[in-house]
C-alpha cells in the first residue's frame, strides 16, 4: 500500500478503534490494528472478539493493500506527529514505513490473512435513534451494570424494543436504573429484548453525531455512525425480571435539591464505615438527617437537610456509594425518593422529565446497624 494522509484525521482515527486493542491476550495479533487502503479511504479496524470498531478515513491513494501493524506504537507515532500531511508506505515484507518532513519511521506488521473476520449480522430488524440520546441512554444506564463476571446476564445492558418505546435497563441487584424512551425509526415486526455488554455501549456512547443506526442480529449487534461501524457479541443469557422488584406502592415522597442532597451524603459518607459504606436517612415533615459511623475508627457524622417530606417519619439505611452513583446521574434541580418501609426499594426520579423520555433509579436498602 502506498498513500498520503491528512496526521489529524488519521490520529482521530486511530484513537477511536484503538480503545478496544486488548491489554493482554493470548491471541497476539489482537495487539495489531488491522489497515485497508483501497478507493481513497484507509479503514481501520480493531478487535477483542467481543468488540470490534472499524472506521475509516480519506487518503490520496498510489497503491492499494491490506495488512496489520503494531496498534501502540503506531498510535503514539501518529498521535505525536505534528498535523502534516504523511506518506505512508508498505513493503512486500509488510514493513510500514510513515515519511514526512520531520522524519523516517519503520515499523514491522503482519498479513492480515489471520486477523478476525468482523462479523456477520444476519439482520431481524434495525433501531435509528438520535446518537446524542442513545449517549445520554447509555450513559443513565451502564454505570449501575453489575461487575461479577458469574453474573453474566447483569454485565450488560437490556435493551428492550417495542412498538411506542425504546428502553434500556442496568441493575447491579442492588441499584437499578431504568430509561425509556419514544421517537425512534424501527423496521422490528415484534418485540425484541436483547443483552448487551457494557464495554460495547460505552464505544458507542463516545459517538453524539447525527443519527445512529442499531442493526440486531441473532448472536451480533451493530452500531452504525456515519464512517464508523462497532460490532459486539450479544450476550445469550436471560435477564431477570426486573419489573417485579419495582415497588407500586410507596407512599413517603422527599424532595429537594439534587445538589444539596448530593453534597450532604458526600460529607456525611466520610465518617462511614469504610467497608459497609452506610449512611442512615431520617425523616420527618421538611427535614432530612444524615448520620454515618464508623464504630471501629471511632467517627461521627450528622446533617441536616431541608425537604419537603410527605409521609409518617421513617429512618432507612443505604450504601452511600450506591446513592451518590444514582444522584450524579440525575440532571434536573430536584429530585424526588420515594419510600415505603425501612426494608423495601426506594425509587428516585428527576423532578421533571426529558421530552419523550422517561427515567427511573431504584436503589436497595441495607439494614441498618444498632
Amino acid at each position: 500500500m502506498k498513500f498520503t494522509v491528512s496526521q489529524a484525521e488519521l490520529s482521530k482515527a486511530l484513537s477511536r478503534v484503538f480503545s478496544v486493542v486488548p491489554v493482554k491476550t493470548t491471541l497476539p495479533l489482537l495487539s495489531n490494528i488491522r489497515l485497508v487502503a483501497e478507493k481513497g479511504e484507509l479503514q481501520l479496524t480493531a478487535s477483542d472478539l467481543d468488540v470490534s470498531i472499524t472506521t475509516k478515513v480519506r487518503i490520496d491513494s498510489g497503491k492499494t493493500g491490506t495488512m496489520t501493524v503494531p496498534a501502540k506504537p503506531f498510535n503514539e507515532l501518529i498521535k505525536n506527529l505534528p498535523n502534516i500531511p504523511l506518506q505512508i508506505e508498505s513493503d512486500a515484507q509488510y514493513k510500514l514505513y510513515v515519511r514526512c518532513d520531520r522524519g523516517e519511521y519503520r515499523l514491522s506488521g503482519e498479513p492480515d490473512d489471520d486477523y478476525p473476520a468482523l462479523p456477520v449480522v444476519d439482520e431481524k430488524g434495525s433501531l435509528k435513534i438520535d446518537a446524542r440520546q442513545l449517549s445520554r441512554m447509555i450513559s443513565k444506564t451502564v454505570f449501575a451494570v453489575s461487575s461479577d463476571p458469574l453474573r453474566v446476564a447483569l454485565t450488560g445492558v437490556l435493551m428492550q424494543i417495542s412498538v411506542k418505546e425504546f428502553r434500556m435497563v442496568a441493575t447491579d441487584g442492588h441499584r437499578l436504573s431504568h430509561i425509556s424512551y419514544d421517537q425512534f425509526e424501527s423496521s422490528l415486526i415484534d418485540p425484541l429484548d436483547v443483552i448487551v455488554p457494557a464495554k460495547a455501549l460505552s464505544e458507542v456512547a463516545k459517538d453524539s453525531k447525527d443519527a445512529t443506526t442499531i442493526n440486531f442480529g441473532d448472536n451480533h449487534i451493530r452500531f452504525d455512525m456515519g464512517d464508523t461501524q462497532i460490532y459486539s457479541r450479544i450476550l445469550q443469557e436471560t435477564y431477570p425480571d426486573y419489573e417485579r422488584v419495582i415497588p407500586v406502592e410507596n407512599n413517603k415522597r422527599l424532595t429537594t435539591e439534587t445538589s444539596a442532597l448530593l453534597e450532604a451524603f458526600k460529607r456525611v459518607s466520610i465518617f462511614a464505615n469504610p467497608i459497609t459504606h452506610q449512611i442512615q436517612l431520617s425523616m420527618q415533615k421538611d427535614l432530612l438527617q444524615v448520620t454515618a459511623e464508623d464504630i471501629d475508627g471511632g467517627s461521627t457524622g450528622t446533617e441536616k437537610v431541608s425537604v419537603e417530606y410527605e409521609g409518617e417519619p421513617l429512618q432507612i439505611g443505604y450504601n452511600s456509594n450506591l446513592l451518590l452513583s444514582v444522584l450524579n446521574n440525575v440532571d434536573t434541580k430536584e429530585v424526588t425518593i420515594q419510600f415505603k418501609t425501612s426494608t423495601s426499594a426506594g425509587i428516585i426520579t428527576p423532578i421533571q422529565q426529558a421530552e419523550h423520555e422517561q427515567q427511573m433509579f431504584l436503589v436497595m436498602p441495607v439494614r441498618i446497624n444498632k
